[in-house]
């Protein structure tokens, strides 16, 4: 059976953000994916964040057209398992107050403690005050 992770939008965002650290990481890791090795989840909310990494990458560095529609294209068809977070909200704020993070990494938080695996981010920021406290947090520097 593959090991299951929840993954967030900054790690799917390095698949098309080649300038960013950590690129051959999020590589590997989608490698395995690929393969059938990992599962990736994420909540509804990642179906918003990578076009939106996307668009604001795109408009950084003035790419062509062509260039972000084919990103957008390529993630539609990553095959990663969504989860409705629409009922979440109260739980999601919640943990974003006791935790001190923004509501969107919480429902990714809420989505790895729910389905007790561990939560993949590339964001520094919230791994940082949070990885002590939060055995399943993963760091995408740091996956081998």
């Amino acid at each position: 059976m593959a090991e299951q992770l929840v993954v967030d939008a900054c790690v799917v965002a390095k698949l098309y953000l080649r300038d960013e650290q950590d690129t051959a990481k999020a590589d590997l890791l989608f490698s395995r994916f690929q393969r059938g090795e990992v599962q990736l989840i994420a909540p509804r909310v990642i179906t918003y964040e990578v076009p939106a990494a996307i668009q604001w990458g795109a408009a950084r560095v003035k790419a062509a057209k062509g260039t972000w529609q084919g990103a957008l294209s390529s993630f539609e068809s990553l095959g990663l398992t969504i989860i409705d977070d629409s009922n979440a909200k109260y739980e999601a704020t919640r943990l974003a107050l006791d935790y001190f993070c923004y509501y969107y990494d919480a429902l990714y938080l809420l989505l790895a403690q729910d389905l007790g695996c561990r939560f993949i981010t590339a964001d520094k920021k919230l791994w940082e005050p949070l990885h002590t406290r939060l055995r399943y947090l993963l760091l995408l520097a740091s996956y081998k």
